[in-house]
């Protein structure tokens, strides 16, 4: 309980110094994102095929998730209960922010190309997207806190030394891989 008080605070103090919500711009939000169970708290985004899932960013660059594994926002498991805190309350933005990730780990261009820093700031305009597109979301704390949360040390350590784990996936079984289909999100 201790080191949870800890990491609240000091996720608190940092979100002192990143951009406001207000200061952040929105991107867009396009396509579906076709997420399947593997096993439990493991899930595998694969790309759909007919309407692939994208992400523009405010200043036009666009980022097109491959297929990866995911746990979703990578909330520790003590603020699930927490009313925005789940690993899925903005699935698109984290599909969008572990991409970056695997990218970044498996040299994935042209994704592969963006800075740590970059990837807070796209998170961030993911997160304010989806919070303006229906406000009912909307929670300036759960925005300052994850958008501190990724620009902290640890993050940036996952983020110069994570290992490449692609999924084993061919472009045949696009929208038909391993385990069972549970969530779609669509974009128009």
């Amino acid at each position: 309980m201790r080191n949870a008080i800890i990491m609240c605070t000091a996720l608190m103090l940092a979100g002192c110094s990143n951009p406001t919500y207000r200061d952040t711009q929105e991107g867009k939000f396009s396509g579906e994102v076709d997420v399947r169970w593997v096993q439990n708290n493991y899930f595998l985004f694969l790309p759909n095929k007919d309407d692939p899932f994208t992400f523009t960013t405010s200043d036009g660059r666009t980022i097109q998730p491959g297929s990866m594994y995911t746990d979703g926002g990578s909330v520790p498991r003590f603020f699930w209960g927490v009313k925005g805190f789940s690993p899925w309350s903005y699935a698109p933005a984290y599909m969008v922010h572990d991409w970056l990730f695997v990218a970044q780990h498996c040299d994935y261009s042209p994704d592969n190309e963006f800075t740590f820093e970059e990837s807070a700031i796209i998170l961030a305009e993911a997160l304010k997207t989806i919070m303006e597109t229906d406000n009912s979301t909307r929670s300036y704390f759960v925005f300052d806190t994850v958008v501190a949360a990724v620009k902290t040390s640890i993050a940036k350590r996952l983020w110069e030394n994570g290992t490449c784990n692609p999924p084993i996936v061919t472009p045949d079984s696009f929208g038909e891989g391993p385990g069972e289909l549970i969530m779609t999100i669509r974009f128009k």
